[in-house]
């Protein structure tokens, strides 16, 4: 089976594909970046998340694990250079149709990535396309979903697994939801990248039924829900209010030694140089 993977250049869909691996080596697979989701925000702590979700990785977290190899997880280059697949990043899936058509894919997997599957690119992969949203539908469409969610005060959140078929946003059938319970005390930012590992073993299975042509239940999705676009001021106000942090820094310092093997020290003193710390918001 032939696999293309459709993620976004930050941290979280680097973590997912680390946990992907090893289903991924069975199968011939190519990788398609987009660069961010969405535009650049004015919003400060939108500001702050995109620092920390792929400001840093891009520019200091990946080379220094590119420099000093046999750690913890990989850079996307190091896993282009391990598993000998193509990485490419793309501005448009209607630019880059022939590309995508050439690999002859027989499955699109999705995950956090920034574009729409619209029109002629909807009907390249024979057994479909699957995306993992990282929060539960129908309730959290769109974006930004686990913020939402313990915005409303929810004591669960998760992953939905659906398949794309058409332009809506987080519509298709429903294959799976993972659900965690929600940990008072750790940040928005903690609650995001620690839905991956469990989601990404579920999907692991998915992949593996459909290479042996196993039937893959999927459901519609419920009448209702919401979706969501990016927060505004406002809303993180309400977050602070209610107790929440975006991120903590000794948090996301834990996360880059535990999944990447990186000394603390040295993300501290990288930060340092730069003189740009964000605060915790």
């Amino acid at each position: 089976m032939r696999l293309s993977l459709f993620l976004n250049k930050d941290i979280e869909s680097n973590i997912a594909l680390n946990c992907l691996l090893p289903t991924l080596s069975k199968y011939d697979f190519n990788i398609y970046l987009t660069e961010k989701v969405g535009n650049e925000s004015p919003i400060e702590p939108l500001r702050q998340l995109a620092f920390l979700e792929r400001e840093f990785p891009n520019q200091y977290l990946f080379p220094e694990l590119e420099m000093n190899p046999g750690r913890g997880f990989l850079s996307f280059d190091q896993i282009k250079n391990k598993y000998g697949v193509s990485v490419t990043v793309i501005t448009s899936l209607q630019a880059s149709l022939k590309d995508i058509s050439a690999f002859n894919p027989d499955l699109f997997i999705s995950i956090r990535f920034g574009k729409i599957f619209k029109g002629e690119v909807l009907s390249i992969p024979p057994l479909g396309i699957i995306n993992l949203h990282s929060a539960i539908l129908p309730n959290y469409k769109g974006v930004m979903g686990t913020f939402r969610a313990l915005l409303n005060g929810e004591t669960k959140i998760g992953t939905t697994t659906h398949y794309i078929t058409d332009s809506g946003i987080d519509t298709g059938k429903i294959i799976s939801i993972n659900e965690r319970p929600v940990t008072p005390g750790k940040s928005v930012l903690w609650h995001i990248v620690n839905l991956y590992p469990q989601a990404i073993a579920t999907l692991q299975d998915i992949i593996d039924k459909i290479a042996q042509s196993q039937k893959i239940d999927a459901t519609p999705q419920p009448l209702g829900g919401q979706y969501y676009s990016f927060p505004t001021m406002e809303d993180f106000d309400q977050l602070n209010n209610k107790g929440w942090l975006l991120y903590d820094w000794n948090e996301y310092s834990d996360l880059l030694h535990y999944f990447y093997k990186v000394d603390k020290d040295w993300v501290v003193r990288i930060l340092n140089e730069l003189g740009n710390k964000p605060q915790s918001a």
